[in-house]
Order: C-alpha cells, then sequence, then structure tokens
C-alpha cells in the first residue's frame, strides 16, 4: 500500500487515509438530508453557532447540520428530530471541543495474532472533517482506537442515543448510537481537538423509516467482548471475564456459522456431524463429544450494559486518554445561552420529498489494502465485523413511499359536492398518513 500524500488531507493523529482513494470536498448540503442522527452543542459557540445536528443523506453519509437550518430540513427530518427531544426527555449534551471529526465505519478488524489484553482494533470507513470549517473533506481510511475505547465510547455514548418511533418492523426501540473515540494523544484532547464521533454504517437500503444501527453496534461489541474472554481463557486474565456468559446478536446467524463449522443444531444443543458413516462415526462422536450450547440472543442495551461491566475489568482502565476524552463530554442544560446568529426570513414549511431510488454500493477493495498490511505470512486471519452486511431477507409488505414510483392513475372528474365533503367522521385526513410512514 502505498504512502498517502502528507498534504491532501488533515485527519487526525490515529487515521491514515488510504493512499488511492480521492479526498473529496463535503460541503453542508440540507436539501440532500434523509435521517437525523444525533444532535448537540458545541460549547464554547465556535462563530455565533452552538447546536449542530448529525444527519444522512441520500447515498448514507454524513451531514453536520447548524441548528439554524432546522427549518430548512425535509419535514420527516423535523418530526424525527422532535421526537428525539420529546422522548429522550433531556436537553441535548455539550461537547467542549474546538474541532471534531465524523466517521462511519463500514468494517472493523480484530487482530489475531495481538499481544496484550486492550489491544487495537482498525475501523475501516469515511471520515469527514474538521467541523466546524470551510475546508471541510471525505477520505476513506483506517482508524486505531483499543478495545477499551470502543466500549467505552458506545457505553458512555448510550445515554445520549437518537429515538426513533417503534414501526412494525422494529422489534426493540429504535435507537442510532454513536461512539466518541480519541483520534490523538491525550493531551491533544485536553485542547478540544482529535475528537472522532463515530456512527456505524447502515445500508442505505435498510434505512426505510430510520436510520437506527443497534444491529451493527451489537455486532462490534459482540466481537471485542468475544477477543477479551478468549485472551482471558488463553492467558489467565480476570475470571469474571473468563466466565461471563456471553450473548449473540442474532441467534439465526449463531447456528449458521455452527452448521458451517461442521455441527448439527437441534434446540440449543448443536453436536459434531461425524466425518464417517455407521457405527465408526457414532464411536467417534462418543468419545470426541464437543456438544455446545447456543448462545442466547440479546438487544443492543444489554451489551452496552456487558461492555460496562467488563471495561473496569481492564488493566490500567481508565487510562489517560479516556480521562481526557471524557471530560470534554458535558451534560446537558436547558438553557444552552443565547446564539449568536443573524436574523433570517421566514422560510416556508418543508414537504415531505419521494425517497430516491437506492445508489449502487460503493466498492470496498480499498479496505483490503489495509488489512493485507497487518498480516503475516501463515499468520491467522483476523476477525472481521462487516457492519453493512445485509441480514437475511424476509416477506415484508410494499413500503408505502414505493407508490412514490408507481404510474399515477388518471384523475377521475368529481362533482362540487365530492370535492368540498369532509373525512368521515374517525378517519384522518391523507396527509396525515405522511408522518406515520
Amino acid at each position: 500500500m502505498r504512502q498517502p500524500v502528507a498534504d491532501s488531507v488533515s485527519p487526525p493523529r490515529y487515521f491514515v487515509p488510504h493512499a488511492a482513494s480521492p479526498v473529496e470536498p463535503a460541503p453542508c448540503d440540507d436539501s440532500e438530508v434523509i435521517h437525523a442522527l444525533d444532535a448537540f452543542l458545541l460549547e464554547p459557540a465556535y462563530l455565533g453557532e452552538s447546536e449542530w445536528l448529525v444527519c444522512t443523506d441520500v447515498v448514507g453519509q454524513l451531514q453536520l447540520i447548524p441548528g439554524s437550518e432546522r427549518a430548512r430540513l425535509p419535514a420527516s427530518v423535523q418530526a424525527q428530530l422532535a421526537h428525539h427531544e420529546v422522548a429522550s426527555g433531556q436537553p441535548p449534551r455539550r461537547l467542549a471541543a474546538t474541532e471534531l471529526f465524523f466517521f462511519a465505519p463500514e468494517v472493523v478488524e480484530h487482530p489475531a495474532d495481538a499481544e496484550g489484553f486492550n489491544d487495537p482494533v482498525y475501523l475501516y470507513g469515511a471520515l469527514t472533517g474538521p467541523w466546524p470549517g470551510h475546508d471541510v473533506t471525505r477520505v476513506n481510511g483506517q482508524l486505531t482506537v483499543t478495545r477499551g475505547d470502543v466500549l467505552a465510547g458506545f457505553a458512555n455514548g448510550a445515554r445520549d442515543a437518537f429515538h426513533y418511533v417503534k414501526d412494525a418492523e422494529s422489534r426493540d426501540a429504535p435507537r442510532a448510537y454513536h461512539a466518541l473515540l480519541p483520534g490523538d494523544r491525550a493531551e491533544q484532547l485536553a485542547r478540544g481537538r482529535g475528537l472522532v464521533l463515530t456512527y456505524p454504517a447502515v445500508p442505505a437500503e435498510l434505512q426505510t423509516h430510520h436510520a437506527a444501527n443497534g444491529a451493527q453496534v451489537a455486532s462490534v461489541l459482540h466481537a471485542v467482548l468475544s477477543q477479551l474472554q478468549e485472551d482471558a481463557r488463553a492467558h489467565q486474565g480476570p475470571r469474571e471475564l473468563a466466565a461471563l456468559e456471553l450473548p449473540v446478536p442474532s441467534r439465526a446467524m449463531a447456528i449458521a456459522d455452527l452448521e458451517l463449522h461442521g455441527y448439527d443444531v437441534k434446540g440449543d444443543l448443536a453436536t459434531p456431524r461425524p466425518t464417517k458413516g455407521g457405527l465408526v462415526g457414532k464411536l467417534a462422536g462418543w468419545l470426541h463429544d464437543e456438544t455446545v450450547r447456543v448462545p442466547r440472543e440479546a438487544p443492543p442495551p444489554e451489551f452496552l450494559e456487558l461492555a460496562r461491566r467488563v471495561l473496569p475489568l481492564l488493566p490500567g482502565w481508565p487510562t489517560e486518554t479516556e480521562r481526557a476524552l471524557r471530560a470534554l463530554v458535558l451534560a446537558g442544560t436547558l438553557s444552552p445561552g443565547p446564539r449568536a446568529t443573524a436574523p433570517r426570513a421566514p422560510t416556508p414549511a418543508a414537504s415531505i420529498p419521494p425517497r430516491l431510488p437506492t445508489p449502487p454500493a460503493r466498492a470496498s477493495d480499498w479496505m483490503q489494502d489495509f488489512i493485507d498490511s497487518h498480516g503475516k505470512p501463515g499468520g491467522a486471519k483476523p476477525r472481521l465485523t462487516h457492519l453493512s452486511s445485509k441480514p437475511a431477507p424476509r416477506p415484508a409488505p410494499r413500503a408505502s413511499w414505493q407508490a412514490d414510483f408507481a404510474p399515477a392513475a388518471p384523475a377521475r372528474p368529481a362533482s362540487r359536492q365530492q370535492e368540498e365533503a369532509p373525512a368521515p367522521p374517525g378517519e384522518r385526513p391523507d396527509w396525515m398518513r405522511d408522518f406515520e410512514d
């Protein structure tokens, strides 16, 4: 892999841009916003603006919108922001930072030949920043953090997770989780620089009613906790961690993985398939009985709670970097103070636009360059967590937004009495259904 050009981008210290990936400008464009992900206050206020909204655009990329532009957002996004503020019941948090970077990881690499306990973890995705600023860029690359950084980032950020309306497709209350990760040394973090707000990427085709990333966060936390548990069992680590009953984010995927590795699953037990048939195979199975129990499935909040329980077991935790990072996150206040923003002309009410077609998936070959650079000839392969993987397909009813692309039926002439007739009692007007979709 070629070395990145030093003057092409000014990323935080622990982010390495991919040399062959273009550095693209990332202007603030509220017209492309589809979903809201986060809301916070920047303290001290920078250039007169204190409130900022993190959103996704039509291709799933992160957009940072000033709070003063809220009225210009689509009505569906404004509805998401209003629901979050009411459902969370608390003011947005404050970040004491002078610059922020925003990161959307798509793949997480967990090295297999690590020598320590709180080992490095590599996150691959698109970094946008620095915000606030006029020369904001977006580039693909690798962010290096530790296992503890990942656990602490999501566990501490869960309190301020973004709330979505629960729909028929959601088993649990949908949330958009974030993690504040260190992109630089502790002394730089203490100055409010090098902060990386991380939002695991959600495939654009799954962002129907919201951009909840609970499944992606649970997969990352499960992979980190599994690696820590394996190390604890192999190197006489903390007993509490070695004996921890670790659930899985998806029981169906766990069963599929066991079957792929030669197990037959019946109920909660998985037994290895005999390599030979007849009596010889049965005897071999009895002599080498490696029956395992299929782990139970747990929702994202349980993995976040497990992360909080495991963090004190890490040697030397919290680190100086962790202390410096958490000191920059302040509780929200009901009165954020006046904003020195220029008066604006009245903004017309935004309408809910039809959802655009799903864009084609981006090539991710550049990630392999980083993964290959970490490997050793003949060494064990790392464990990869693909955040953009789609779940197993299942039949689903036709989404209402798809009707926007259907051919319009010819209008039927109506009499004046029919046009002026009110809706029947108890029946909601059609325009109200737009907010339910």
